[in-house]
């Protein structure tokens, strides 16, 4: 599978690729992935240096209590980063619920767009259509900040999501726009719904759509480790690697993290082994 994100391509043929962090956010709980406006070119490239191929700019953060940014700050923020970074000729990702925070972006030249509440506001489907961007569509019950206020109980977690992020892509593609699918991992979701999440990787790149993950630092890992749903469990970059090499070998498409640089390093072992499992099937 070929990713086209306006002039750039990435070949995802036994490949994952990485989408590097880029908080511009005074709040995100993982502290190390934040950044100023003015310093945010800085690290885009040293980002991708480490091996990201796409940079997701975010200023909102979805964590439960965060303090929500206005629309006007939240583009203050991000647009002026975007721009820089898609100036450098970096592929650009722009992590926003908000359409006229996406509708900035884009008139900024961002390549994606990426709505953790799923693209369910015709708003945001809008903006995407008239800018000819694919979206980044994750599953989540509820609103940001709040999706633990909601019912998230499943009759069977992950075909339930791949139902939803189908049809979500159906819906999308009927409108001009290009779905990739992300589970959501984490949001409203069990420790065993998201193991449960994880087993159905498979089954949700069957679909033929692009397929993202990001479970990056997430609190079931540190719970997985055996450590309490906190950022400062020992061993949690090291959970966080060796997850997403586990979805590369699943076949997903793109992981986005925090820690680029391991990741990016766990998965050209994946991505080897990948292209040896394939030739080794054709003979090769």
């Amino acid at each position: 599978m070929r990713l086209r994100l306006g002039e750039h391509e990435i070949d995802c043929t036994h490949h994952t690729a990485v989408m590097a962090i880029l908080n511009i956010s005074d709040d995100s709980p993982v502290a190390h992935s934040r950044v100023g406006v003015a310093g945010a070119l800085d690290r885009a490239r040293a980002l991708a240096g480490e091996g990201a191929e796409i940079i997701d700019v975010g200023a909102n953060s979805t964590l439960t209590g965060s303090r929500d940014l206005g629309v006007q700050e939240e583009i203050d923020r991000v647009a002026p980063v975007v721009e820089a970074i898609v100036g450098a000729g970096l592929p650009v990702s722009v992590d926003t619920w908000k359409a006229p925070v996406a509708r900035a972006a884009a008139e900024a030249g961002a390549h994606i767009l990426n709505d953790v509440s799923g693209f369910t506001d015709d708003a945001m489907v809008a903006v995407a259509a008239e800018f000819g961007l694919p979206g980044i569509v994750m599953h989540m019950r509820g609103k940001p900040k709040h999706h633990r206020e909601v019912s998230q109980r499943y009759d069977d977690v992950g075909a339930d999501v791949r139902a939803f992020l189908v049809a979500r892509a159906a819906d999308l593609r009927a409108r001009g726009v290009e779905a990739w699918l992300d589970p959501g991992f984490e949001f409203g979701k069990t420790l065993d719904d998201n193991v449960r999440l994880y087993e159905d990787l498979p089954k949700l790149v069957a679909t033929g759509q692009p397929v993202l993950i990001s479970a990056s630092r997430k609190y079931f890992l540190a719970e997985l480790i055996g450590g309490e749903r906190s950022q400062q469990v020992e061993g949690l970059t090291e959970a966080t690697m060796t997850f997403n090499a586990l979805a590369g070998l699943a076949g997903v498409h793109v992981v986005r993290v925090h820690d680029v640089h391991a990741c990016a390093i766990a998965l050209r072992l994946v991505d080897s082994l990948r292209r040896m499992r394939a030739e080794h099937a054709t003979g090769g």
